[in-house]
């Protein structure tokens, strides 16, 4: 029985997690978002654009980041992920979509994400954040983004 609950528990602290990531996102409660992230936590963006940040070190990076991203962009809506457990590594793999619009243009902004989330207890330690740059620009410059 209790290592059922061991298993019960590892696996809901990742969905926790991802509840409160996006809930709070959406809630647009900054600072309490940021409040998932450990002091020195890591936020990667592998296929980040140039002119984009590639990686953010400390909590306080991340939340800066985050707080001058939103005043840009406009999240209506998260999908529920997908998650994939290693809970002897703690860490978790996460897909899942948004849906909104980037302020600037009006454009919409509806992203994909795959997310490889470490964590320690239940807050996170390094996040690696796979997204696709062209939707970005695109609803950032209000347009197809031509690739030449």
């Amino acid at each position: 029985m209790k290592e059922q609950q061991q298993v019960d528990n590892e696996q809901n602290v990742p969905k926790q997690i991802m509840q409160h990531f996006t809930g709070l996102l959406l809630e647009g409660k900054l600072d309490e978002w940021a409040e998932l992230f450990t002091t020195d936590a890591i936020f990667e963006f592998p296929y980040s654009p140039p002119g984009y940040p590639q990686r953010l070190e400390g909590k306080s990076a991340i939340f800066n980041h985050v707080n001058a991203l939103f005043k840009f962009l406009k999240i209506h809506q998260f999908s529920e992920p997908t998650i994939l457990i290693d809970s002897d590594q703690q860490r978790f793999v996460a897909e899942f979509t948004c849906e909104g619009v980037f302020l600037s243009t009006g454009k919409p902004y509806n992203q994909t994400y795959i997310s490889v989330v470490s964590y320690d207890g239940d807050k996170i330690t390094h996040y690696r954040d796979y997204w696709n740059p062209l939707v970005v620009m695109e609803s950032e410059m209000g347009g197809v983004v031509d690739e030449q």
